[in-house]
């Protein structure tokens, strides 16, 4: 008969020791388990409360540094919202909390939704922006050219290459080449470049 009632409350301590063990570890996700949704509350900036114990958080990721622990009930600056995490202002500082759990009065907005927001169409813009036209180099043997005014002959196709000299007004000079707006010439026996805007054919 002992042997029985021992079995027996064995199972019992054993039984709540399990109970005891999963509200314990049902505790402890409470306040790891922060990650992100992918709802996103629209909402005006206003106090809200937490639903449960929460881990504030200096960024959006569940491995970013912890700011602090708001408890249940605990009340904490809401500002926005960004799919699953929601910006708070935290002990004058801002800090980030798992938006479910807060209580946050507002609406859901679909995830599907978000990537619209990821369309950069004025990148692709600025793409076309190439002056093509001026690239197009001439292909055609040396000839000589004239100074339309006094201009620098660099050492290379910049404005802000070393400059080897100054062609004067009127003075003549042999073009190798063009491209992208700078005439190739051989002056003083060197190869030095000269803005083709400034030099005359006539």
């Amino acid at each position: 008969m002992n042997n029985v009632m021992n079995r027996k409350s064995t199972k019992m301590v054993a039984a709540g020791l399990a109970l005891t063990l999963a509200f314990t570890t049902v505790g402890a996700g409470t306040i790891n388990a922060d990650a992100a949704q992918t709802t996103k509350y629209v909402a005006k900036p206003q106090m809200v409360t937490a639903k449960s114990d929460v881990k504030v958080r200096a960024g959006e990721s569940t491995k970013s540094k912890v700011l602090g622990i708001l408890k249940k009930g605990e009340k904490v600056y809401f500002v926005k919202d960004d799919y699953g995490w929601s910006k708070v202002t935290y002990k004058g500082k801002t800090g980030y909390v798992g938006t479910r759990y807060l209580n946050i009065p507002g609406k859901q907005v679909d995830s599907k939704k978000a990537p619209v927001k990821k369309a950069t169409p004025a990148k692709a813009s600025t793409k076309k922006v190439t002056p093509t036209k001026k690239t197009t180099s001439k292909a055609q043997a040396s000839k000589t050219v004239t100074a339309k005014t006094a201009v620098n002959v660099r050492a290379s196709q910049s404005k802000t290459s070393k400059v080897l000299g100054v062609l004067k007004k009127g003075e003549k000079v042999t073009v190798v080449k063009e491209s992208r707006g700078w005439s190739q010439v051989t002056y003083k026996g060197k190869t030095g470049y000269v803005a083709t805007q400034f030099l005359s054919t006539k």
